[in-house]
């Protein structure tokens, strides 16, 4: 089997409609995405179960389409990893690159929900799990099922102003396609069109618009934390952890339904943390961003 080579990646930022924008790509005759959506080959240095063998990494674009012309990946975490960018660059220096943006305060609060399912978050409080960054930066109160800390400091993960910064101080801005969540959200359709006249491609028959990968609340905060611990205890115990049936619990254990409001005591402490983070992408991007602001 040949295998292709990507030559542009969805970087980021998680939650901002990466998995949907992934999906309809896919449906395009001259496109292929990665299978899984997510390899993680270049963050290395973020311990999430990325791809580490180059050879497995190919694996993820088989050659399906006779004139596929563009080969891309959605490594979420790639605009938040230090080194991702750069290690993408040197793979393919005529890459290019889409990034995602959202509110970070909406960003910090769904990646919660993530880290729950995926990443052996305990603390199913977000506001807890907020006030409980500073020790977690310094490797205390991390739950024993945490795959890496860097995955727990929520503030960090959204400060996307910080993250596009050090993107644009290594990538030309015309190879990279900023989308926001709100516009993506309310004209799919003139967003997706950006999207094919970025990657240069024709327009063919539009796919299903429907969203996919939506952040959806746990019924029951209680199962998810006894779950971890329970997968956490195994762990230090030297038992093998099953993680396959930890995982069919987070999945039984989710609705579809709004996330909660959060006290507006919490708002505010969010804010103040991402008001220079907001000004400074604001004025990277010269685009208002007032709306992410109560």
């Amino acid at each position: 089997q040949i295998n292709l080579k990507p030559n542009f990646f969805i970087i980021g930022a998680p939650k901002c409609g990466t998995t949907s924008l992934h999906e309809y790509l896919k449906h395009h005759s001259c496109i292929v995405m990665s299978e899984p959506k997510e390899p993680h080959y270049f963050s290395t240095d973020i311990s999430n179960g990325g791809f580490r063998e180059y050879s497995e990494y190919l694996k993820c674009f088989p050659i399906e389409k006779s004139d596929s012309v563009v080969i891309g990946e959605s490594s979420t975490l790639y605009l938040y990893s230090r080194i991702a960018v750069k290690k993408t660059l040197n793979f393919n220096p005529e890459a290019k690159y889409i990034v995602m943006l959202r509110s970070p305060l909406e960003i910090a609060r769904s990646f919660h929900q993530v880290s729950l399912k995926v990443f052996g978050e305990t603390e199913t409080d977000f506001s807890s799990a907020w006030f409980l960054q500073e020790a977690r930066k310094k490797g205390y109160k991390l739950p024993i099922s945490c795959v890496d800390k860097q995955l727990l400091i929520y503030g960090e993960i959204a400060k996307i102003g910080m993250q596009v910064e050090r993107l644009l101080s290594i990538i030309h801005i015309d190879k990279i396609h900023f989308i926001f969540f709100d516009d993506f959200k309310n004209s799919t359709k003139n967003e997706y069109l950006k999207v094919l006249k970025f990657l240069n491609v024709k327009i063919e028959e539009f796919p299903n618009f429907k969203t996919y990968n939506s952040t959806k609340k746990i019924k029951n905060p209680m199962v998810t934390k006894v779950t971890n611990q329970a997968v956490a205890f195994k762990k230090t115990i030297g038992l093998k952890s099953s993680l396959g049936l930890a995982k069919k619990i987070h999945e039984k254990n989710i609705e579809k339904k709004p996330l909660d409001k959060l006290p507006s005591k919490i708002i505010s402490e969010m804010e103040s943390f991402f008001k220079e983070d907001i000004n400074l992408l604001s004025k990277l991007l010269d685009k208002n961003l007032s709306s992410w602001r109560r």
